[in-house]
């Protein structure tokens, strides 16, 4: 039995088994390489889910951690820590001008539940139920409360009844212009009046937030086009419906824009924030307006984690990290070479019907055939498998379950990422 066999057996003893897992016990990772226990290396090509941003184990946010470790742990959120307040602010400072006031938690999962809070708090102070929460189809926002209702996608819902289906919470159409009947302009307005639609038709009227992915991550690399922007903004200040802005997949660098945001210049008015905000230390945030702030009492929200000083440090260096050392920049450059390569390959593969994204948040749409677009499920699957096999980790997505996921940490270099298009194609070729 190998050392990777014993962790399997110890892990189906001992763990609960709610996902699927790659069958790779990782031990260490450097920049965007990890190592396994067999002491074989892999291209990292998927960053812990958009997670380590910074690359794994940067230097500078180990340091972090260990000098902030050497002087306070955890005291609590029910004290002042300096780390808190300087993370608080520097996340006032890169978010759109209009957010001001943060809660810091411990996932992505926790914030969104934190905005839907707000949401819900500040329709009550103006004297509404807040009867109903929009999301989009394809949607993801979590597994836990609210989040697993915003999330739209059955194959996570079974088995888990109300639970997963909170009232009050409606779905409007995606913007997916690859399977989409209308140009990719009109599917952007079409998907617009359909949001609209939704609210005039599907609730009473009263509408506590609308909730989005500035792209959708687990829904497939799903890229809205431009118009879709415009127009949604338009329809939610008609009717004075906060727009809530979930950046937790998107955000620090991972698209070529410190936030995903800035492509089109969202100001929503509550931003929620997590995976490569830590860079892989759990944390969370939920940044809002001062009006919205000014709605919540003592006692209203309480995480015992939140704000913890060893995760805020660590979060601070991390996005200073990013700033300050080109790594927005190299996304945007390496997600150029990897959307050059992809799409000369799509010419060759038939396999591959739609290449996608921005930055290094990359989705490659699998199909049967690219006329008819049926997906390409098992397939895509094999291709996850044989490319571990070539050294090379990457993601598996969609609402069909075919879209291969490159969001590689965002240190990976030109000459790995060529190293990657040509293993892929062989892959392709041999699948």
């Amino acid at each position: 039995m190998t050392k990777s066999e014993e962790i399997f057996e110890l892990d189906k003893k001992y763990y609960q088994q709610g996902y699927a897992r790659v069958p790779i016990v990782i031990v260490e990772g450097k920049g965007a390489i990890l190592k396994d226990i067999e002491g074989n290396e892999y291209i990292d090509c998927f960053a812990g889910i958009a997670t380590t941003n910074a690359g794994h184990s940067p230097d500078i946010l180990v340091e972090a951690g260990i000098q902030q470790m050497k002087k306070l742990f955890h005291v609590s959120g029910r004290f002042f820590t300096i780390p808190q307040i300087e993370l608080a602010q520097k996340l006032s400072e890169i978010t759109p001008e209009n957010l001001t006031k943060t809660f810091l938690c411990n996932s992505g999962t926790e914030a969104v539940e934190n905005a839907v809070k707000l949401t819900k708090k500040y329709a009550y102070s103006k004297g509404h139920t807040g009867g109903a929460l929009i999301s989009l189809e394809c949607a993801f926002h979590g597994r836990l409360g609210y989040s697993f209702s915003l999330t739209a996608n059955a194959s996570y819902k079974k088995g888990f009844g109300s639970y997963s289906n909170a009232p009050g919470v409606k779905h409007a159409p995606v913007p997916y212009s690859y399977r989409s009947k209308d140009s990719e302009d009109d599917c952007g307005d079409v998907a617009a009046n359909r949001l609209e639609e939704v609210i005039d038709r599907h609730t009473s009227g009263d509408v506590e937030a609308f909730i989005m992915e500035p792209i959708l991550g687990e829904g497939g690399i799903i890229v809205p086009p431009d118009s879709y922007f415009t127009q949604i903004v338009r329809i939610l200040k008609k009717r004075e419906i906060p727009f809530i802005l979930d950046e937790v997949q998107t955000g620090f660098g991972r698209t070529g824009k410190l936030l995903a945001s800035e492509h089109w210049g969202l100001k929503p008015d509550i931003m929620t924030m997590a995976k490569g905000m830590g860079g892989g230390i759990p944390i969370g945030a939920c940044i809002c307006t001062d009006e919205i702030a000014s709605k919540i009492e003592s006692g209203d929200f309480f995480s015992t984690y939140g704000g913890n000083p060893v995760t805020s440090a660590i979060s601070l260096a991390n996005i200073e990290y990013i700033q300050n050392s080109g790594l927005v920049e190299n996304s945007a450059k390496i997600g150029a070479v990897f959307m050059d390569g992809l799409e000369d390959m799509q010419k060759e593969r038939n396999l591959i019907g739609d290449v996608r994204g921005k930055g290094l948040m990359i989705g490659i749409e699998l199909v049967k055939d690219q006329r008819s677009k049926e997906p390409a499920k098992e397939e895509t699957k094999r291709f996850v498998d044989h490319l571990k096999n070539e050294g090379v980790i990457i993601g598996l997505g969609g609402i069909f379950k075919n879209v291969l996921r490159l969001q590689p940490p965002l240190v990976i270099s030109e000459e790995q990422a060529k190293d990657v298009i040509e293993k892929m194609d062989k892959v392709f070729v041999g699948l």
